[in-house]
C-alpha cells in the first residue's frame, strides 16, 4: 500500500491553490454544522464518513477540515492515488478493496493513525462515485472494521451536494451531522454498524436535499 507522506509546506501551498481552484470552478461553498467539526473532542480521534457523488468531494472536505483546523487523512483507491501521488503529501493513503490482504493492511494503517487523539480520518464508504440520490446507500465494511479495531472513536457524517441555483457556476452545499461516540464491546458486530452508518448518512443527505429544495439556508455558513 501507499502510505501518507504529509508535508506541512505542501499543505500550505495546496490550500492556496485549492481555494483559488474552487473560486474559478464554483460560485460558492456553503456549510451547515461546521461547529460540529470545529468543536470536536480533541482527546478522541475522529472519523468523517461522507457520500461520494463527485471528483471534487475530497477537495471539498480538505477545505472544510482546513477551516476547522483538523489534522486530516483520507483513504483513496490505490489506482487513483498513483495518478494523484502528490495527495500523499496531504495525508492520502491507498487501499485496494478487491484484494482482502491489501485492504486489511490499509485498515490496520488507518487504526495506527487514529491512535493519535487529534487525528481526523476521512472515508468514502461507498467506495466509488455514485449519483447523489441513488438509494439505498451501500457501504463497504471497511469503515466499521476501522471503528472496531480502534475501540473508541467519534464518527461524524457529512453530506455533500452540488447544485445550479440561478448562477452561472454551480454551488456546493455541505451538511455536517453531529459526532457520535462509538466504543466497541465484546459482542460488537461491524456489519450491523455498517447498515446503521448508511442509514444515518442517508437521512442527512435527505435533509440536505430538502434544505436546497426549500432554499432553507439560514443555518449555512459561506466559507468560499
Amino acid at each position: 500500500m501507499l502510505k501518507a507522506n504529509k508535508r506541512a509546506w505542501f499543505k500550505k501551498l495546496f490550500s492556496i491553490y485549492n481555494r483559488n481552484l474552487f473560486k474559478r470552478r464554483f460560485h460558492s461553498l456553503h456549510v451547515s454544522g461546521l461547529d460540529n467539526l470545529r468543536n470536536k473532542n480533541s482527546e478522541i480521534p475522529l472519523i468523517i464518513y461522507a457520500n461520494h457523488s463527485g471528483w471534487w468531494d475530497g477537495l471539498v472536505v480538505f477545505e472544510i477540515c482546513r477551516q476547522a483546523k483538523a489534522d486530516f487523512y483520507v483513504m483513496m483507491e490505490e489506482k487513483q492515488l498513483k495518478s494523484l501521488f502528490l495527495f500523499r503529501k496531504l495525508g492520502a493513503f491507498s487501499v485496494v478493496r478487491e484484494k482482502p490482504r491489501n485492504a486489511v493492511e490499509s485498515i490496520n494503517y488507518a487504526v495506527e493513525l487514529l491512535k493519535n487523539p487529534s487525528a481526523t480520518l476521512l472515508i468514502f464508504p461507498q467506495g466509488e462515485i455514485l449519483p447523489n440520490d441513488a438509494r439505498p446507500l451501500k457501504f463497504y465494511n471497511g469503515l466499521s472494521r476501522i471503528i472496531e479495531k480502534s475501540g473508541k472513536v467519534l464518527c461524524l457524517p457529512m453530506a455533500i451536494r452540488y447544485e445550479f441555483l440561478g448562477e452561472f457556476k454551480p454551488q456546493i452545499f455541505v451538511k455536517i451531522g453531529e459526532a457520535g461516540l462509538i466504543e466497541t464491546e465484546k459482542n460488537f458486530k461491524s456489519k450491523d454498524l455498517t447498515g446503521r452508518n448508511a442509514d444515518i448518512l442517508t437521512n442527512l443527505l435527505d435533509k440536505l436535499k430538502s434544505d436546497v429544495a426549500g432554499e432553507n439556508f439560514s443555518q449555512y455558513e459561506r466559507v468560499i
